[in-house]
């Protein structure tokens, strides 16, 4: 067989090598790739909240990382998180990839305004469809659902349950109920 003849299948061979070279990454930049790419929105994205709340988190510098393929906006929620109709706000907050839950209180409370923070990477899990993807949000859980999950799975019994918590939530592998009591956040039984 002459060259010309090898031309197409050796040009298709080199272009498939430097193709696969160029789009494939390595396993650690993959999952650097995905937690740049977590899509973070600017407090001012949430429409529903209170113009007050959304200069607080502006002035916290926080960006709201968002779960997965959800297009609806997600992690900033309202409910009574100190005594029962106080009405607070809570937030993922997301500041240099590292997130928190930031609390703004509408009233006195003994719990810090922040928890602990955790990086955002530390939230990825990659799908069956070979997508790695941020998996963290915040729901508010009400008293009720804070006896019944426990009721179920059991842990540690619950304070007493007076007002609403906080489900910090990595889908697909759980959750745990953020409960504010005497003064600190406790870790309460939450999804299994």
């Amino acid at each position: 067989m002459r060259l010309r003849d090898r031309w197409p299948t050796t040009l298709v061979v080199a272009s498939l090598l430097v193709g696969s070279g160029v789009s494939r990454l390595s396993a650690q930049e993959e999952w650097a790739a995905a937690d740049r790419d977590t899509r973070r929105l600017a407090p001012v994205s949430f429409t529903k909240v209170p113009q007050k709340i959304i200069d607080e988190l502006e002035q916290r510098r926080c960006l709201i990382p968002q779960a997965g393929n959800d297009t609806l906006p997600h992690s900033v929620i309202k409910g009574s998180f100190f005594r029962a109709g106080q009405t607070d706000y809570a937030a993922l907050c997301s500041r240099a990839r590292a997130s928190t839950i930031v609390v703004i209180w509408g009233g006195p409370s003994d719990c810090p305004d922040e928890m602990e923070v955790r990086q955002d990477k530390s939230y990825l899990l990659k799908g069956s469809d070979g997508v790695i993807r941020y998996l963290r949000r915040i729901e508010t859980v009400l008293p009720k659902r804070i006896k019944a999950l426990f009721d179920r799975y059991g842990g540690d019994p619950p304070p007493p349950l007076t007002h609403d918590g906080i489900n910090d939530k990595f889908a697909g592998k759980g959750s745990v109920i953020r409960y504010c009591y005497e003064g600190k956040w406790r870790e309460l039984t939450g999804e299994q």
